[in-house]
């Protein structure tokens, strides 16, 4: 279960979801996580069995 707790539209939901679910078995309970999409960062983290969607970062710097 992926909860949103931020408004995405539902082809960025559909992309969040199909990554999470590629990535599920590689995070541990607690653990924070971001997925690179483009531009953009989008951070959560697992918490027991659901995936919980926070922020979207559209602003990212480098050097």
């Amino acid at each position: 279960m992926i909860v949103f707790k931020i408004q995405v539209s539902e082809e960025l939901r559909e992309k969040i979801k199909q990554t999470v679910q590629d990535q599920l078995h590689d995070l541990e309970d607690g653990e924070p996580f971001a997925i690179l999409d483009g531009g953009r960062v989008i951070v959560g983290y697992r918490q027991g069995g659901k995936v919980v969607i926070e922020q979207i970062v559209d602003k990212v710097i480098g050097p």
